[in-house]
């Protein structure tokens, strides 16, 4: 179950932020000159969850359906696509950027604008790309990690990737209309984040049971992203225990017969 919920947590990522990679190879610890301050951000992030958002999350869920809600992450997912495609074509990955084109293609039309994920009944398999991870790629650090308010772990470079994605991601661009960019891009953002929150309602209460939460959260985020960064196949870190094998197996276990 701990591997289960390290791994599970790493998804809280809303931003899509963490790892590491450098010229010399991959990072093996996480640098947090800024514990303090973050610390401190994270405990306030976890007092507004708690008091304001997990109660609005939960009106929502009682209310709304799960199939709309599924409608939504689904519109939400196909609007990330065209971003996806840009951070394939940058990081030289051109077979995984035809994938990338071509499911957003198809959930856009037969999909009626992305509301249902035909691509996956037709095999295409999801995958998901960002600036922070493209930065990675071209050998930039970490820098140190950081706590953001609302929106929660991140990194130097991944909160970089995150500022240019709200800035020059296509789709908010094209809904620029009458000079309201920064508007449009705000609210697409808000949407984004409200619809990861409430997919991880669960698990986020699970963290803060946690005896650590903040390290916790921290030490996984490090690991997701290091995964995200590698295409799901990181090197082995020297004395790191391989926590995604080791979810293979705890799945092969668990899985029905």
């Amino acid at each position: 179950m701990t591997v289960r919920k390290l791994l599970a947590i790493g998804l809280l990522t809303l931003t899509a932020a963490c790892a590491s990679t450098s010229q010399n190879g991959p990072e093996t610890t996480v640098s947090d000159p800024l514990e303090p301050m973050n610390r401190a951000i994270f405990a306030f992030n976890e007092a507004a969850d708690k008091t304001v958002i997990s109660p609005a999350v939960k009106v929502y869920k009682a209310v709304v359906p799960k199939p709309p809600r599924d409608g939504i992450s689904n519109v939400m997912r196909n609007l990330r696509e065209p971003w996806v495609f840009i951070n394939d074509i940058l990081q030289f990955k051109f077979k995984r950027a035809g994938k990338t084109l071509g499911r957003f293609v198809v959930n856009s039309t037969v999909g009626i604008g992305g509301l249902f994920k035909v691509s996956e009944k037709m095999g295409i398999e999801y995958h998901s790309e960002d600036f922070g991870q493209t930065l990675a790629t071209w050998g930039f650090g970490d820098g140190p990690y950081i706590v953001l308010p609302f929106l929660g772990p991140s990194n130097l470079r991944d909160t970089t990737g995150f500022a240019t994605y709200f800035f020059y991601d296509p789709v908010g661009m094209a809904l620029d209309e009458k000079g309201k960019f920064v508007d449009a891009s705000l609210i697409r953002t808000a949407i984004d984040a409200w619809d990861l929150r409430v997919q991880y309602d669960d698990i986020l209460k699970e963290l803060y049971l946690e005896d650590d939460p903040y390290v916790f959260a921290r030490t996984v985020y490090w690991q997701n992203r290091r995964y995200e960064i590698y295409d799901g196949n990181p090197p082995p870190l020297e004395g790191e225990e391989d926590l995604f094998d080791d979810l293979e197996d705890w799945e092969d276990e668990e899985s029905p017969q």
